[in-house]
């Protein structure tokens, strides 16, 4: 009986000091933390940052650092980068995308913002300096490295579930007709076409749509 209490125990220890994966950049690699307290290190180049782990902890995208002239943008030059996956198995990375210019705004890479995941893992959302006013919101699908841009646009954020999940939640500069701009929060659809404003402030639609209240409500 002794043992079997002790067991318990410390399962129920083990279970409480496990936490969920996570990675991190240090010293230019990526490094894995596992929820079972083990650390792996899946690259080694000593170029990498900002890594970002898929929802079902099976992938990680990163941005690595790479040779070349600064790309020039309408809100300045930058120095080039390249958007790359592993698996949390550590297998070989896998170039998605390279850097490119060019004298259409949309159509240039240069530096990667704000890296989001769909929720099945397979496509990668980000923003890359574009216009003077506004970067440029592009994905790339997983499977097969094809990107594609999207729209206009800042600070891009996948919506993690609930009514609109999967949907895109990003900061746009539009003009009023009478003159004057304004910068709102606006919601698009995964394939970029726009479903409408949410405002300055992205609270309220976040508690309504997209809170855990939400689905248990549902």
């Amino acid at each position: 009986m002794i043992r079997i209490i002790t067991a318990m125990a410390c399962l129920a220890i083990s279970s409480t000091l496990a936490a969920d994966p996570s990675v991190e950049a240090k010293d230019g690699n990526i490094l894995l933390h596992t929820d079972s307290g083990e650390t792996k290190t899946l690259t080694t180049s000593g170029k990498d940052t900002a890594p970002v782990l898929s929802t079902d902890g099976n992938w990680i995208v990163f941005i690595r650092a790479t040779a070349g002239k600064k790309i020039p943008t309408g809100s300045g030059e930058y120095d080039p980068q390249e958007l790359w996956q592993i698996d949390a198995a550590g297998k070989e990375p896998v170039l998605l995308v390279k850097p490119r210019a060019s004298n259409e705004m949309k159509e240039v890479i240069s530096t990667f913002h704000n890296l989001q995941f769909s929720t099945d893992g397979r496509f990668v959302y980000f923003d890359t300096p574009a216009w003077t006013t506004s970067s440029a919101v592009h994905v790339v699908d997983t499977t097969n490295s094809k990107e594609r841009f999207l729209v206009a646009g800042d600070g891009v954020k996948v919506i993690p579930r609930g009514e609109y999940q999967d949907c895109l939640l990003l900061g746009q500069h539009r003009y009023f007709l009478g003159g004057g701009s304004y910068d709102w929060l606006w919601l698009f659809r995964p394939d970029g076409t726009e479903i409408g404003p949410v405002g300055e402030d992205a609270k309220n639609f976040m508690e309504t749509y997209c809170s855990d209240k939400t689905e248990k409500d549902e």
